[in-house]
């Protein structure tokens, strides 16, 4: 997208609107009466599946979109700004990485630090099934520690009783033998957890893994994490962020059996409350990318363009380089940068002028100061 026609857009208004933006999410116009005071996470998700049902689900093939969407600022809450984005039908884990990627380019940019990724892998539904049964047992070997209100569950809902644990103080000891869901993983959900886990070390994320971590109701599946950051005004990291995937939500509400969804909600507060004001710069930039290695590099390229306010355009999903050129070129664009599997592995991507096909190899590190230079 160029500048001009984001400063035409009223909801682009602030340094975090661009870079949610920038990383590929449209804004979703969401009326703030939809959001209740106090809404859990969970409950804001479905209200932002039925609007895309509304816009979207009457197409034969559900689309990708991504889309963030701006919320109430609660009283008391210590934050002037509240942000929710998601993605909506792409099920491999860089919709995860770049979610998490998003939010944290936008905390650095409001004067965030000591930025650290929680997470937790729940698992696919088979996932789901071996770790109740595990603990169905559990709680009955060790029924006479529980009081009655949660022996009842034990039976029909005994994760009800494993997320209270951080609401009820007493079960925090009981469950600190109890099984966790990482012991009981399909295949597909350690895959899955393990690419996360190469993304987030590729990027240079700190992160750690909390097996106690759960979403109300277990309402989220697959993967589950929340931000901590410390703000300028913090004494100490807060959380700012949290989320996971919600694929069994998204295929009730949407009704279509093949979709998946992914998002977060971000609090935080903006170091600058003045208007963006972007300068025109006529350059049309499409990244492309060739394999799972490039994967791992691209978002950081997508990273380095949104701190230099510079628009590139990319396809999230599209794994085809002949569909990815294509596009390039009938978009007429000035310049493709390239990041292959060999460029990937040496750090580095090809800049090619699409006048002539003229190329340079540039690393990746310098790559926003070479295009600075380029579009002089």
């Amino acid at each position: 997208m160029q500048i001009d026609d984001i400063n035409k857009k009223k909801q682009i208004n602030y340094n975090s609107d661009y870079i949610a933006n920038h990383f590929g999410f449209d804004f979703l116009d969401i009326e703030e009466k939809v959001f209740k005071k106090n809404i859990l996470v969970e409950d804001e998700k479905v209200k932002v599946l039925k609007k895309f049902k509304k816009d979207f689900s009457s197409k034969r093939v559900s689309p990708l979109k991504m889309f963030f969407y701006k919320k109430p600022i609660l009283k008391k809450s210590g934050v002037d700004t509240s942000l929710g984005i998601d993605i909506v039908n792409m099920e491999s884990a860089i919709a995860e990485a770049t979610v998490i990627k998003t939010a944290i380019a936008i905390l650095k940019e409001e004067g965030y630090t000591e930025i650290k990724v929680l997470l937790n892998a729940i698992g696919d539904s088979e996932s789901v099934k071996s770790f109740k049964t595990a603990l169905s047992k559990y709680y009955r070997e060790n029924k006479a520690k529980l009081k009655t209100v949660e022996a009842k569950k034990i039976v029909n809902d005994p994760l009800a009783i494993y997320h209270n644990q951080g609401q009820k103080e007493y079960l925090n000891e009981i469950n600190q033998q109890a099984p966790n869901a990482l012991e009981f993983l399909s295949e597909n959900s350690i895959s899955h957890f393990q690419e996360i886990i190469e993304y987030l070390e590729n990027f240079e994320i700190d992160y750690v893994i909390d097996d106690k971590m759960y979403g109300e109701k277990m309402f989220f599946s697959k993967i589950i994490f929340k931000i901590m950051a410390k703000g300028p005004k913090d004494k100490e990291p807060v959380e700012v962020a949290f989320g996971g995937r919600y694929d069994d939500i998204a295929q009730k509400t949407v009704g279509k059996k093949k979709i998946s969804a992914i998002g977060l909600s971000l609090n935080f507060n903006k170091k600058n409350k003045t208007k963006l004001k972007l300068t025109s710069k006529k350059v049309n930039i499409h990244l492309l990318k060739i394999g799972s290695t490039a994967n791992l590099k691209y978002l950081d390229v997508v990273d380095a363009f949104s701190k230099i306010k510079v628009p590139i355009h990319y396809d999230i999903k599209e794994k085809k380089i002949s569909k990815q050129i294509k596009k390039a070129l009938d978009s007429n664009a000035d310049y493709s940068i390239i990041i292959g599997e060999t460029e990937a592995k040496k750090d580095k991507a090809l800049i090619r002028k699409m006048s002539d096909y003229s190329q340079q190899e540039v690393d990746l590190k310098d790559i926003s100061s070479y295009i600075n230079k380029l579009i002089k």
